[in-house]
């Protein structure tokens, strides 16, 4: 697996409107990606990623009524990566799979943290 780094901390939030504006005007942090229909945002704070997420969100994850989701590496190849974890035992709770215009699969570690494997901007072909 090549690790580019991190890529997002995921922040779950009943209060996304609120949350959105102490990041964005409060702390004049810069939004670097918008998916409004799905209620997610991206913010750049400078060597890593906020990804606020709407609580509606949270169906089928393993994570808490709100704050902390997930830590995601950015990858240069989600695929590669898996096939690599797998082969070491990891299991994943998702798979390898497109969203929106990146590529993502989901496993937890021992404690049961969730980690995602992120690969921006997606690979065409891939699927």
């Amino acid at each position: 697996m090549q690790l580019l780094g991190t890529h997002h901390v995921a922040l779950f939030t009943d209060n996304f409107e609120a949350l959105e504006k102490f990041y964005t005007e409060t702390l004049g942090l810069p939004v670097t990606k918008r998916w409004d229909d799905a209620k997610i945002i991206f913010i750049n704070v400078g060597s890593t990623t906020i990804e606020l997420l709407g609580r509606d969100n949270r169906s089928g994850r393993v994570a808490n009524q709100y704050g902390f989701d997930h830590l995601a590496l950015h990858v240069e190849d989600v695929d590669v990566a898996y096939a690599e974890l797998k082969a070491a035992g990891v299991n994943f709770t998702v798979d390898p799979k497109n969203f929106k215009d990146i590529r993502l699969a989901f496993f937890t570690d021992p404690d049961g943290n969730l980690i995602e494997l992120f690969e921006e901007p997606r690979k065409p072909g891939k699927d």
